[in-house]
């Protein structure tokens, strides 16, 4: 486009770009050819002609423009091109002579492209837009956009670089220095808002803005100041140093850019006519110049994001020996819990103000497997399981089966309180992760939405709370293992006095009753409730299973349990509304005026009803056993009836009778009673003739079926 702006215009009219101002000595043929100086007000009225031409050739020179006056901004700063190129031998009538360019740079050009020396590309920016204000006064008009045109140029050409500093033959030594990298970004940032502001408020340049959707729209953006991270309003000097506008710096900046305003008003514009054919000649709105340059580090951001995971690590580390509990809020949850989140934030501050693209999405895969990493930590401060192996296991079918033995907890004086922090601090981490969730999906960029789930760290949360209450469950069953012994050691066979409760019932009061007081008020009452069905449940299986154990019972000492049975009803029923200030010795106490929740009134009532019935059957006299039985125990098997037997001391053969009575195969029961092993033994064996019955009635089926087969082949063959 200049050769045809050049055979368009005048000889007389060529070249006033030159950094002397005055003319340019062009060799050919060994004779200097001088020519003179085109004035301003020439080049004016060239504009005017190019727009006569048409868009396309407005548009062809602007894109010449911009590359002529970046020639030596790659020469100085390109990673691959370290050395200076020659100017080519003849300007154009809007080109800069290389002498303008930055010449003092010439000497640290190895060190000019390198990452650290973001300041440098920038500043030599700026000297080039001084110097084209300077060499074309009031040449361009203001709806070609020319000083955009040439930063958007200068932007793109800084991403190519900024690309080639951080992957590939020329990458910067720096490029994994998250420091270096980040002020690297910060600073191309920063001015990408400052070129944005300059274009707006000296150009009257006008902005697209980006839709809800996605898609631009003919909006301009109309508020040009330029806010820094904290939304700080901030004013730019000529070497680029952002200041806060309220500040006296900001105010002088402010005042002298306005001073220079008023003095350009005077000066005419160029007219904006609008004939068939030429190039339009009104301010059009133009893409943004945020990201141009900026977006180059997205894909390499690795650096920052493992200095940000580094310092998470940091955290998670301290937050295992620090058991510091907040508590400010609603429950008393782990200080390390708070610090963590807060570090998160202040992350996301930190990121968005960079970018809000892929490098966002890295860091918040950084911020779940920190999260990860901090529920492992909670899981840490629960106690070691130990292993029940032999003895009295408490509740085994409660507790997680680990290598086919039953996983017990035992919880030291006080350390219940540790077990309740954990367990409000995984509530509080589920739903800070959720708010957490939202907040990255509406700020990250529209690309990257559909990715973000943070469901599967809530439910590893989620994971700790339930093993923290069967923690809780197994070890307050643990803490009562001494007063099931007790009871498993009393002879109540030779029980003949009714008195008060038994020492176990009143052992068992003094150690649920403040257990159960101390964690009420440290845990969500959600989980409190779910305690208190776990443990009302594994508690009740465990006395049944202690009961049936007796060898034998007199029915004085049916009487005896029945009473400890229903203290110790009233004790669980008073779980879920058990408060301070009840006395632990007294357990027919009231507890509190508050009545339970009525499915779990239900749910332990039912539980005690089948102990009851046990305890009630083994005090029946023996010849109506088999009638009380069936109404008193709904749905009762052969097993419960012989464990009733046992318990009553009946004679082996007695039980058999019973048992052929209740419908079990004679023989088996014959057997079972006669051998004194237990009625489980006695149903499988029962199951086992059925099963054998049924193998030979399905062999005799597949041999009827077998000669059917055969008899029908001899029909066919009869119509051969």
């Amino acid at each position: 486009t200049s050769d045809m702006s050049t055979s368009l215009l005048p000889q007389s009219s060529l070249d006033s770009g030159l950094d002397s101002g005055g003319s340019e000595h062009d060799v050919d043929g060994g004779q200097e050819q001088t020519l003179p100086v085109m004035t301003s007000d020439v080049m004016s009225d060239a504009t005017l002609l190019l727009d006569a031409f048409g868009m396309e050739t407005r548009t062809e020179f602007v894109n010449g423009f911009c590359t002529d006056h970046l020639v030596a901004y790659r020469n100085l700063f390109a990673p691959t091109n370290k050395a200076k190129a020659m100017a080519a031998n003849k300007a154009t009538s809007f080109k800069l002579s290389d002498s303008s360019v930055d010449e003092n740079n010439s000497s640290h050009e190895k060190q000019a492209y390198c990452l650290d020396q973001m300041d440098r590309r920038f500043a030599w920016f700026r000297r080039l837009i001084r110097d084209i204000d300077d060499k074309f006064p009031k040449v361009f008009p203001p709806y070609w956009n020319i000083h955009y045109a040439l930063t958007r140029h200068f932007l793109e050409e800084t991403n190519v670089h900024i690309v080639a500093l951080l992957d590939g033959p020329s990458k910067d030594r720096d490029a994994n220095n998250a420091t270096i990298l980040l002020k690297a970004l910060q600073k191309t940032i920063l001015f990408e808002k400052e070129m944005t502001a300059w274009l707006q408020r000296d150009y009257g340049t006008v902005f697209l803005v980006p839709s809800i959707e996605g898609n631009r729209d003919n909006a301009s953006t109309t508020d040009n100041q330029v806010r820094g991270d904290d939304g700080e309003v901030l004013e730019f000097d000529e070497s680029g140093k952002a200041v806060a506008a309220n500040s006296a710096e900001g105010i002088r900046i402010k005042y002298e850019r306005q001073k220079k305003e008023q003095q350009k008003q005077g000066s005419d514009d160029v007219g904006s006519v609008l004939d068939e054919g030429r190039a339009p000649a009104e301010q059009v709105p133009v893409d943004p110049l945020m990201g141009i340059g900026s977006s180059a580090f997205d894909n390499f951001m690795s650096p920052y994001i493992e200095l940000e995971s580094q310092s998470m690590d940091e955290q998670l580390v301290e937050s295992t020996t620090d058991n510091g509990v907040d508590t400010r809020g609603e429950l008393p949850v782990l200080t390390s819990s708070t610090a963590l989140f807060v570090y998160i934030k202040g992350s996301i501050t930190r990121c968005t103000a960079l970018t809000k693209g892929k490098a966002f999405l890295l860091l918040y895969g950084a911020f779940k497997d920190a999260l990860q990493k901090y529920a492992q930590v909670l899981s840490g401060k629960l106690p070691n399981p130990t292993t029940a192996v032999g003895g009295l296991t408490i509740s085994a079918s409660f507790i997680k089966q680990e290598g086919g033995t039953a996983a017990t907890y035992k919880i030291p004086p006080g350390g219940e309180a540790t077990v309740c922090h954990v367990i409000s601090t995984c509530e509080y981490c589920a739903d800070t992760i959720e708010a957490l969730e939202d907040l990255i999906r509406d700020t990250i960029d529209e690309d990257y939405k559909s990715q973000i789930d943070m469901s599967g760290t809530q439910e590893i949360f989620h994971d700790v709370t339930a093993k923290s209450i069967r923690v809780l469950v197994s070890g307050l069953e643990s803490r009562n293992e001494n007063a099931f012994k007790s009871m498993a050691l009393t002879n109540w066979a030779s029980f003949s006095v009714v008195g008060e409760e038994s020492s176990y019932v009143r052992f068992m009061h003094n150690e649920i009753q403040p257990f159960v007081v101390s964690i009420r008020s440290l845990m969500p009452s959600s989980y409190f409730r779910s305690f208190c069905d776990k443990f009302a449940t594994a508690f009740a299986s465990a006395y049944y299973d202690s009961v049936i154990r007796q060898k034998r019972i007199s029915e004085a000492g049916t009487q005896q349990l029945l009473l400890d049975v229903y203290n110790l009803k009233t004790l669980l029923l008073k779980l879920p509304v058990m408060e301070k200030g009840t006395t632990p010795s007294s357990p027919g106490k009231k507890a509190s005026t508050t009545i339970a929740p009525a499915m779990y009134t239900k749910m332990v009532t039912k539980m005690f009803k089948r102990i009851e019935s046990l305890l009630k059957l083994v005090g029946t006299p023996q010849e109506l056993l088999i009638d009380v039985f069936a109404t008193q125990w709904v749905g009762g098997t052969a097993l419960d009836l012989q464990t009733v037997m046992t318990l009553k001391g009946m004679k082996r053969n007695e039980q058999a009778s019973m048992l052929e009575k209740f419908g079990v195969d004679p023989v088996a029961a014959l057997k079972g009673a006669t051998a004194g092993v237990s009625g489980s033994t006695i149903m499988n064996e029962h199951v086992q003739a059925l099963q054998e019955k049924s193998s030979d009635m399905a062999a005799k089926v597949n041999s009827d079926l077998t000669q059917m087969r055969a008899k029908v082949d001899d029909f066919r063959r009869a119509f051969r």
